[in-house]
């Protein structure tokens, strides 16, 4: 079968789905498994499958949808800053198409070298490569969020990572806190590497000299907050808090505490980084590090369009970098000792 001869309904027959299903995974909207989208989109790259309005733009090389390129869509941040996007990509009258990476730099290189990578007309990126060289050959206008490598060739918008983690120890130390403990992952990107440094400054700035058996890492699951929040608190010398440096680690940390039958606030003091729900609701709630996940999405997106807009015409403009201010939100979950 010719590739102009192909229609929706031959995707979806070869495909094994509804009409509906691809309709949904070809406007970028979620209702859609993951399991089933990746299924479609390896179909649609298979046939070279190209929909009839997406042909009719691509005459002026112009398909009027970006896509928003996550390691995985269960995360509520990553969900939050696809919101945004989506928010703002439809006031501009483009449509969404949201790839989850499943956090493999190999799936990342199949979308980027595949049909839809070379068709849409921009990309918002939570990155997983780690080579500053693989950001520079993506030839799409293209904006990094929330993870960034300095001379990756794009502009991003990122938090205050440092500024949040330092506020957030600072919080310990003022309530009495010396053995503060945290959880993290890789220091890969900006965020690990700058969160641990801001735990680092906050406890030398105040002359507490940090123990390495109060640094837990491993990955930037709920898992390892659960497994390292248990090894901490069975220690011969646990500490009196704990920091969680994602929203993730804060649930396994939050999980564990409740499985030693501990006392958040009374027991052991804790502080996350990003809103979650067992956050919130939790008695006493846990005092966090917000970010504006949402306003990530929209500013990205912003700036995004106007770079499709108003193309650089193989000119080299200054490369911005914006950072987005963070807030610690006090609850009850940190004990004063003094």
């Amino acid at each position: 079968m010719a590739d102009k001869e192909l229609t929706i309904k031959d995707v979806a027959r070869l495909a094994g789905v509804s009409v509906a299903t691809v309709s949904r995974v070809m406007n970028g909207r979620d209702r859609v498994s993951d399991a089933t989208r990746k299924k479609i989109l390896k179909m649609i790259e298979e046939l070279n499958f190209v929909p009839n309005t997406m042909a009719a733009s691509m005459v002026n090389k112009k398909t009027h949808m970006i896509a928003v390129v996550v390691p995985e869509i269960q995360n509520p941040f990553y969900t939050a800053v696809i919101g945004g996007t989506v928010e703002a990509a439809k006031k501009e009258g483009f449509s969404t198409l949201v790839v989850s990476t499943y956090n493999d730099e190999a799936e990342e290189e199949e979308f980027f070298e595949g049909f839809l990578g070379r068709n849409v007309d921009g990309i918002i990126l939570i990155g997983t490569h780690k080579e500053a060289a693989f950001y520079r050959n993506i030839r799409k206008p293209t904006i990094l969020v929330d993870r960034f490598i300095n001379d990756c060739g794009h502009d991003g918008v990122l938090i205050d990572n440092f500024r949040g983690a330092y506020e957030a120890v600072r919080h310990f130390v003022d309530y009495g806190h010396e053995r503060i403990a945290i959880i993290d992952g890789a220091h890969d990107f900006n965020d690990g590497k700058d969160r641990y440094w801001g735990y680092h400054q906050a406890l030398h700035e105040n002359g507490i000299t940090p123990d390495s058996n109060y640094h837990k890492q491993g990955r930037w699951l709920e898992e390892d907050g659960y497994r390292f929040t248990i090894e901490l608190m069975q220690a011969e010398q646990p500490p009196t808090a704990i920091f969680a440096t994602n929203n993730v680690i804060c649930t396994g940390a939050i999980k564990a505490i409740r499985d030693l039958n501990l006392r958040i606030g009374e027991d052991i003091s804790l502080i996350g980084f990003d809103e979650n729900e067992l956050a919130q609701f939790v008695q006493p709630q846990v005092t966090v590090v917000g970010r504006p996940m949402r306003e990530m999405g929209l500013h990205a997106t912003e700036m995004l369009i106007q770079k499709i807009k108003v193309p650089t015409n193989g000119s080299s403009p200054k490369l911005k970098k914006v950072i987005l201010d963070v807030e610690l939100i006090k609850r009850g979950s940190v004990k004063k000792l003094k």
